[in-house]
């Protein structure tokens, strides 16, 4: 069965991989990755990434399908549930303590801010946990993500991602 979302997965894929450079600026160079081939350490970690995503995808949705039938069993139509359950939990599925958590560490696993480093600008941390997911055709994992108002990710006073 397909997530319960309210708003356009485009929407949130679109936002999510947007807003990173509103902070740090990303290099207008982002067409070669449409030809990158990853090195094999980053190709590692997201396939722990996509197999942790969607253990707790499959957490989350339960908790996400339980969420909206107890509005429903306060007397609400099974729309007006959804949109309860968004005003209350507004990432909806992804607000999930164990979605967050696997978005956030492996966010700060893939964002090498070391210039020395063989990680460093291959990739940025939102094409690795969105764009691949979207490359790699995993449409309910890119829905969940797609949730999300937000990275649930900073930056701490020396700029590097917290």
């Amino acid at each position: 069965m397909a997530l319960l979302t309210l708003f356009p997965t485009e929407n949130g894929i679109a936002r999510l991989l947007a807003q990173p450079g509103d902070i740090v600026p990303r290099s207008s160079g982002q067409e070669r990755l449409k030809e990158y081939v990853a090195p094999a350490h980053l190709r590692e970690l997201f396939a722990g990434y996509r197999n942790d995503l969607r253990l707790a995808g499959d957490v989350a949705a339960a908790w996400w399908e339980g969420t909206i039938e107890a509005q429903e069993d306060l007397g609400l139509s099974r729309d007006e549930a959804l949109k309860e359950a968004f005003d209350t939990r507004l990432a909806g599925p992804a607000a999930h303590p164990n979605v967050v958590w696997v978005v956030r560490s492996y966010w700060l696993l893939c964002s090498d801010t070391d210039p020395n480093s063989a990680a460093f600008g291959l990739a940025y941390p939102e094409d690795i946990l969105l764009q691949w997911l979207i490359d790699a055709g995993e449409t309910e994992l890119v829905r969940l993500i797609a949730c999300m108002p937000y990275w649930p990710i900073g930056l701490d006073e020396n700029g590097n991602w917290c």
